[in-house]
């Protein structure tokens, strides 16, 4: 990391980045949340059936928004960077392949707390950028806030929840991927560019 240049301007900087991605991110963020959702009310009306193909479909979906956050925190100045975004990528992407390459007999036992760590490491990155977002005066942070609390909340809850077999990992998965949509539409419809 470069050291800190009193002459540069990082807010402006960083502004700058935010509205040219903002639309984007925003479009992105509300489709990805939308198929989270999606798939976690099929897994709850077919909990057997459905963990199967909703495993590979997840998987999916983690690596590529796992790959995504981790771009996103080499495009973010370094002045902004923020360490838990980038272990939440790198879990979402591992979660992904876990998911994809072992089988069922296999992540049934062990995924619930992969989830669950990986929960309360995106609930503490929401809250870490909220946090930026504050103190620069941007608005819209309140809500960055929440469900960053929301998902810590959720992970904290993953790992004291006894797993009952197959249909209750089935129930947690649906609770996270449904959890994880709405907050991803939630955060996707509150994006704005920065005015100055």
């Amino acid at each position: 990391m470069n050291g800190y240049d009193a002459n540069h301007d990082y807010v402006n900087e960083y502004i700058d980045r935010w509205n040219q991605t903002a639309g984007r991110a925003k479009v992105g963020m509300i489709v990805l949340g939308v198929v989270l959702a999606i798939a976690g009310v099929a897994v709850i009306l077919a909990p057997m059936g459905a963990y199967l193909m909703v495993q590979a479909v997840i998987a999916a979906i983690l690596i590529v928004h796992g790959i995504g956050q981790v771009a996103t925190y080499i495009q973010t100045p370094e002045f902004f960077r923020n360490g838990a975004q980038l272990a939440s990528g790198i879990l979402n992407a591992a979660l992904g392949i876990v998911l994809l390459v072992l089988p069922s007999t296999v992540t049934a036992g062990a995924i619930i707390y992969m989830l669950a760590f990986l929960l309360i490491m995106t609930g503490i990155e929401r809250i870490s950028f909220a946090r930026q977002m504050r103190f620069y005066q941007i608005p819209a942070s309140s809500m960055g806030t929440a469900t960053g609390v929301l998902n810590i909340i959720l992970g904290v809850a993953f790992i004291f929840m006894p797993l009952a077999g197959g249909i209750a990992l089935s129930y947690l998965l649906a609770t996270y991927l449904i959890a994880g949509g709405i907050t991803l539409v939630v955060e996707g419809i509150s994006i704005k560019k920065i005015e100055r």
